[in-house]
């Protein structure tokens, strides 16, 4: 029995119609060329104040990196900051693990996004610190940024008790020691939207 996909697309279309919303007709994937990703992306308040609107839009996001840009930290930043205000855990964890799998990309030179939103600015200022704890972690069991994806099981010993003065450790960068903290406490909840 073979699966109709024309039907499965109309039934998913009906199903997910595209909400009206304060998210500008322009800031839609359908509607932008490509369906690149906004840059910067809305303040945290504005994503959850229309949350089930933006994870469609999330959803229907072609590319990455903004049109005609290759992809960055800065811009990775970005879709971890976004994957966290609307509690994508999977969008989230995709892309931390794309991150640590680009090899030339430290922590320590992210570079200061000098955000004029001070609370996207704010949590901006947080995810360093959340990528060293993770890569870290990684790093102290053996699991290096640049660890092949295939390997035999010696390579797998010789990464895991290889000595601490061989493993390079991540760092924040600087700019987060200057971003000053907002006057009043961001706190929000969230309820799962499908």
């Amino acid at each position: 029995m073979g699966l109709n996909f024309q039907w499965l697309l109309s039934w998913c279309s009906k199903r997910n119609p595209k909400p009206s919303s304060d998210i500008e007709d322009a800031d839609w994937p359908e509607r932008r060329p490509h369906g690149y990703q906004l840059y910067p992306p809305a303040p945290p308040q504005k994503i959850l104040a229309t949350r089930a609107e933006y994870v469609h839009h999330l959803r229907y996001r072609k590319y990455w990196p903004p049109e005609n840009n290759p992809d960055t930290p800065l811009f990775c930043l970005y879709r971890l900051y976004e994957f966290l205000v609307i509690d994508d855990v999977i969008g989230y964890r995709n892309t931390l693990e794309y991150f640590c799998k680009q090899r030339t990309w430290a922590v320590r030179e992210i570079p200061d996004p000098q955000d004029d939103d001070p609370a996207r600015y704010a949590f901006l200022d947080c995810l360093p610190a959340l990528l060293k704890a993770a890569f870290n972690e990684r790093i102290k069991l053996g699991l290096v940024r640049d660890i092949p994806a295939i390997m035999s099981p010696e390579q797998a010993e010789a990464y895991r008790t290889a000595p601490e003065s061989s493993k390079t450790y991540e760092e924040e960068p600087e700019w987060v020691k200057n971003v000053k903290p907002l006057e009043e406490s961001c706190i929000w909840y969230h309820t799962m939207v499908l």
